[in-house]
């Protein structure tokens, strides 16, 4: 091999350590002492379970009917602290298919081991844990269930995954949500396949060596020898901001992998390796993007006549155009960049995943004049794209971009309740790439309008029955807005059932009046009543102004933050409480005004008495959709300040 991973090396500082933490064992099928009588981890004590070691072990073999397969080899070993850590042994395995080619799992084998009476008991995995699942056409899961399971297990899995699909090798996780011991990888090269690697969440491994084999391999004509290339970590600390962030993967400790270069046996190469024009002049040549764009345009060309588009504005006519597109055709679930159904299939079938959908969106918009462009783009899930390497495989998503004038709209159809220029969230990542020829252009993708909730109560205060009657009025803009909508799918009883669960509301006669129209641009609003307890106490009465529908727990629990606080919009809630005076009654205790404006949040509290009506209003509006590290604790105290606040009690005592 000309060139190798070995180029890569020069970048990191080689360190070189034995495995010193004697106290476990890596050897398969066996624990010690220690792992079996371990209550705690001395440097995580909150940890509810810990990996002992993770090993992998990649390598490549010649199949006589299938040419190389490149196998790749799991083992674990997780010990279970506490009775939260037990969902650590359930597994997922993934796996994928193309041209009737599968990826297969195989050699899956688990013990569980438990300390009974003083001795040690194994208990080996019962084929009938393993199940399938099946995602989409190209997908399957093996899910594993360990039997078995509770505090103090040690437990051992591993298994080995087959494929064909180089470009399917699967990247390497140091880190975990508990913490890691040892994590190492162990990878074997061939002569044939060059792999580029990027190390995410770390600027350096603990071990990192590379060494000739000298054995030599024959595969048919061919005679070769592999060269061993070892990735290692120890003593990782737990994953723990998971909270407010893009995805997980993002900053956890993790190895990367992206097929570079192909040499060929027979002499030559081919470079897999491309720049961001060159994979958009890719994008555009492939059949299940670029040309399924332009037969779309084509078949746009027999469909637009039928909108109704003439004399309407260019944004109408957008908006006509996408709403077409969520009405006739649904979403299957599954995301994509490219379309996985042929135009003739997902026309007939009027389903498709979001490759087929927003392609096809895109092709009519190109039939009725506009300036469109295709944007792939990496869901939240999937993680933020690493713009210094141009690997195709980061991307998981396509949308399309309409530039009118001096505007730029972002279009999905694959969501009926959001306006044409909402994305859902899970679009909302950061950067996508315009797919232009010859071109790199990256674009901010953003939800631009403010997700605010507005909450309306008149409380009608009965002090012989020791209750409060309320009449509520909720309205919903922006996200909040489609958060309502997609509750309330239709039926107002959906609803009802929201307010049972969120906050233990028994609607009266389990009835919601919803003001909804079909515009997904306009705000939800939806009306009840209900009746709340009224606190009565030696002729005192203690009255919550908003009857515990108000925010009262702090999204934000962690006691230290290392990532950004991605909160993926603006957002804020306004709430308004009138208050009827009883006969016979005055008010003893009102709460102070209180006013909160900084960098973090815009926070008010207000009261007015008149005669006998009390009128609270109160709000906030957090100023940002991101937040970094340092503004945690802020955003924390802050939200502190508006439950504190937000509680208070208003007295109510006999004259």
């Amino acid at each position: 091999m000309k060139k190798t991973i070995a180029v890569l090396l020069l970048s990191f500082i080689i360190a070189i350590y034995g495995y010193s933490q004697t106290n476990y064992t890596r050897d398969a099928g066996k624990v010690t002492q220690y792992e079996m009588s371990m209550t705690e981890y001395e440097q995580d004590k909150d940890a509810e379970a810990l990996v002992i070691y993770d090993f992998g072990d990649y390598y490549y073999q010649g199949d006589h009917l299938r040419g190389f397969l490149l196998h790749m080899k799991k083992r674990i070993k997780i010990k279970i602290l506490k009775q939260a850590g037990v969902e650590y042994s359930n597994f997922e395995i993934p796996y994928y298919m193309e041209s009737h080619d599968w990826e297969s799992v195989e050699d899956i084998n688990a013990i569980t081991y438990n300390l009974e009476n003083g001795r040690l008991k194994k208990t080996v995995l019962d084929r009938k844990n393993i199940y399938e699942e099946k995602i989409n056409d190209n997908v399957r899961v093996k899910k594993i269930a360990l039997a078995d399971v509770r505090e103090g297990s040690v437990i051992e899995f591993s298994y080995r995954i087959s494929t064909p699909y180089y470009f399917n090798m699967r990247k390497w996780e140091f880190q975990n949500k508990i913490p890691v011991v040892y994590s190492r990888l162990v990878y074997r090269a061939i002569p044939y396949y060059e792999y580029a690697y990027i190390l995410k969440g770390a600027s350096k491994l603990d071990e990192l060596e590379s060494k000739d084999l000298s054995d030599e391999i024959r595969f048919g004509q061919i005679v070769y020898k592999e060269k061993e290339y070892t990735f290692g970590m120890k003593d990782i600390p737990a994953f723990r901001d998971e909270e407010f962030i893009t995805s997980a993967q993002d900053y956890m400790t993790s190895l990367n992998f992206q097929l570079s270069k192909i040499f060929y046996s027979t002499g030559g190469n081919k470079e897999i390796v491309t720049t961001w024009p060159a994979m958009c002049d890719d994008f555009l040549k492939n059949d299940d993007f670029g040309k399924y764009i332009r037969n779309s345009e084509k078949e746009g060309r027999k469909i637009l006549p039928a909108l109704d588009l003439s004399g309407k504005m260019t944004a109408e006519r957008i908006d006509i155009i996408t709403r077409y597109v969520k009405s006739k055709y649904s979403w299957d679930g599954n995301n994509g960049k490219y379309a996985t159904a042929s135009l003739s299939d997902f026309l007939k079938q009027q389903k498709g995943n979001a490759g087929n959908i927003n392609l096809f969106l895109a092709g009519l918009l190109k039939a009725a004049g506009m300036d469109v462009y295709p944007v792939v783009l990496s869901t939240r899930k999937n993680g933020v794209i690493s713009k210094g390497h141009p690997f195709q495989q980061f991307f998981n998503y396509v949308i399309a971009m309409v530039k009118l004038d001096d505007k730029v709209y972002f279009i999905d159809a694959t969501e009926p309740l959001l306006y044409f220029s909402d994305l859902p969230e899970r679009c909302l990542n950061m950067e996508g790439l315009v797919v232009k020829s010859k071109s790199e252009e990256w674009v901010t993708i953003r939800q631009k309008r403010i997700s605010l909730t507005h909450k309306d109560l008149t409380l009608n205060i009965l002090p012989e029955e020791n209750k409060i009657e309320v009449d509520a009025r909720y309205a919903g803009t922006g996200p909040s807005a489609y958060n309502f909508r997609s509750v309330y799918s239709g039926k107002a009883g959906n609803i009802s059932e929201y307010l049972k669960n969120k906050n233990n509301i028994d609607t009266k006669d389990n009835k919601v009046e919803v003001v909804a129209t079909d515009k997904p641009n306009t705000p939800f609003m939806f009306s009840f009543s209900f009746d709340a307890p009224l606190e009565n106490n030696d002729n005192k009465l203690f009255i919550h102004p908003f009857c515990n529908l108000s925010i009262s727990d702090n999204p934000f629990k962690q006691t230290s933050r290392s990532t950004l606080v991605d909160l993926i919009y603006v957002r804020g809630e306004v709430y308004r409480s009138t208050i009827e005076i009883p006969e016979g009654y005055k008010a003893e205790h009102i709460p102070e005004p209180f006013w909160l404006d900084n960098q973090i949040v815009d926070l008010n509290y207000t009261v007015e008495q008149d005669e006998n009506k009390i009128t609270v209003n109160a709000g906030y509006n957090l100023k940002q959709n991101v937040y970094d590290a340092k503004d945690y604790n802020s955003l924390k105290m802050s939200f502190a300040d508006i439950i504190r606040k937000f509680s208070e009690l208003i007295v109510l005592i006999k004259k």
